[in-house]
C-alpha cells in the first residue's frame, strides 16, 4: 500500500497496463461503428483521444530514456523504428482492401483515384468530405495516422532541439507547442462548435492532445517533477482518477452535444486520460485486469485491429446479411473478425518488419543486436474513430 517510486518508474521496461488500455480504446471504437445506438453510452467515438494521449506519452518516454542511456537522441534511428512500425502494416491492409474489391468486380474502387494521394502520403485528414467507395468508405478512420506521422516528424527533433537539458526546459517547449497549437484552432477549425467530427479532423486539437502525453512523460522521467503525479500511484487514490475517467467518459456523448466548446472537452478528457495512465503504473486491482495475457494480446495486435475493422464488417455482412444491422452481435462478430484478421498481420508482417528495423539500426551501429538491442517497440497508436 505505497506509491511507485521514480526509481521503480524509470525501471520498467514495458507497462503492460497500457496494452490492456489500448485494447479496450481499440474495441470501443469498433463498437461505435458497428454496436449501434444501444452502444452510443460507451462513447466510442472518443477512444481516439485515448490512442493520442499514450502515443505522446510513450513516444516520448522512449526519447527521453534513450537520452538518459545514451547521452543523445539519435532521429534516423528513430525514425528508422517508426517507418518499419506503422507502414508495413498500413499499406500491407491498404492494398489488401484495394485488391479484395478490385477482384469482386467493384470499380467503385478506383472511381475517386485521386483519393490515393492522401492515403499514400498519410495526409489522410484531408481527403475531401463525401468521396464515397473503397477504399474511403473502408479506411478513411486512418486520418489518425496522418496525424500522428506528423507528430512524429516535429516532435522528436523539438527534443532533440532541447538537448540533454534539465526537465524544465522540456516542459516550457512543450507548453510552448501547445500554446501555439491552441491560439491555431479557430484558424484549421473554426466551425468546431457545430459538434461536427468532420470540423475537427484537420485541427490542431489532436496535436495539442499528443501533447498532454508528451508532458506527461516529461514529468515523469524527471525525479523532481515526478512527485506531482506520484500521489496518483497509490492504491487508494488511483481509484479516484480511474472514476473520474470512466465518469466523463461515458458521458461524452452527451456533452458533445450540450457543451458550447467542443475543445475545452476533449482537453478536459486529454488530462483526465493522462491522470489513468498514471495511476495504471501503480499496483491495484484495474491495473491487474488490463495487464492480463488476453488484454495484451489485442493490445499489440489494436493497430491492424482498428485498420481492419471497415473492410471486415464489410466482409461479415456480406457473407451474413443478419450482420448488415448493427448491433451488439454485429459489433462482437466484427471485432472478431478484425482481431483474426490483424493477428495475421501481426505474425506476419508487423513482427518481422520490426525485427528488421532492429537489424538494421542494430548493423548502423556497428554492435550486434544480440549483445545490445533496442528497447521493445511501442506499438503505434491505432486511433480514429
Amino acid at each position: 500500500m505505497r506509491t511507485l517510486t521514480h526509481a521503480e518508474f524509470m525501471a520498467m521496461r514495458r507497462f503492460p497496463a497500457l496494452d490492456g488500455l489500448r485494447a479496450f480504446a481499440a474495441v470501443i471504437v469498433v463498437f461505435f461503428h458497428f454496436g449501434g445506438a444501444e452502444w452510443k453510452w460507451l462513447s466510442g467515438w472518443v477512444g481516439v483521444y485515448l490512442f493520442f494521449v499514450l502515443s505522446g506519452f510513450l513516444i516520448t518516454t522512449l526519447l527521453l530514456r534513450e537520452q538518459d542511456t545514451k547521452g543523445r537522441i539519435s532521429l534516423k534511428n528513430f525514425y528508422i523504428r517508426r517507418v518499419f512500425r506503422i507502414m508495413p502494416p498500413y499499406f500491407v491492409i491498404f492494398a489488401f482492401i484495394m485488391a479484395f474489391f478490385y477482384l469482386r468486380g467493384d470499380f467503385f474502387t478506383i472511381r475517386y483515384p485521386e483519393t490515393l494521394k492522401y492515403y499514400l502520403t498519410f495526409m489522410n485528414e484531408f481527403l475531401p468530405e463525401g468521396m464515397k467507395g473503397a477504399p474511403n468508405d473502408y479506411f478513411s478512420g486512418s486520418w489518425t495516422l496522418g496525424i500522428e506521422q506528423k507528430f512524429y516528424l516535429v516532435w522528436p527533433a523539438l527534443m532533440v532541439f532541447a538537448g540533454v537539458a534539465a526537465a524544465r526546459r522540456r516542459v516550457y517547449i512543450a507548453l510552448g507547442a501547445m500554446a501555439v497549437l491552441v491560439a491555431c484552432i479557430p484558424l484549421t477549425a473554426g466551425w468546431y462548435t457545430s459538434y461536427s467530427m468532420t470540423a475537427l479532423y484537420t485541427s490542431t486539437v489532436h496535436y495539442v492532445v499528443l501533447l498532454i502525453g508528451a508532458l506527461l512523460a516529461i514529468v515523469m522521467n524527471s525525479k523532481r517533477l515526478f512527485k506531482l503525479v506520484q500521489p496518483l500511484t497509490h492504491p487508494l487514490v488511483a481509484p479516484v482518477a480511474m472514476i473520474g475517467f470512466a465518469v466523463l467518459h461515458v458521458n461524452m456523448e452527451t456533452l458533445w452535444h450540450s457543451t458550447g466548446n467542443a475543445v475545452v472537452l476533449l482537453l478536459a478528457y486529454a488530462v483526465l486520460t493522462a491522470m489513468l495512465i498514471v495511476s495504471l503504473l501503480g499496483r491495484n486491482p484495474m491495473t491487474w485486469l488490463l495487464s492480463t495475457a488476453p488484454m495484451r494480446f489485442v493490445g499489440d495486435r489494436s493497430y491492424s485491429l482498428y485498420l481492419f475493422q471497415g473492410i471486415a464488417g464489410f466482409m461479415v455482412g456480406a457473407l451474413l446479411p443478419r450482420f448488415q444491422v448493427y448491433g451488439t452481435l454485429t459489433a462482437v462478430v466484427v471485432t472478431l473478425a478484425s482481431l483474426l484478421l490483424a493477428d495475421v498481420v501481426f505474425r506476419w508482417v508487423e513482427h518481422p518488419a520490426i525485427e528488421l528495423g532492429r537489424r538494421i539500426i542494430a548493423r548502423r551501429s556497428k554492435m550486434p543486436a544480440a549483445v545490445n538491442p533496442p528497447a521493445k517497440e511501442v506499438p503505434p497508436v491505432p486511433v480514429g474513430a
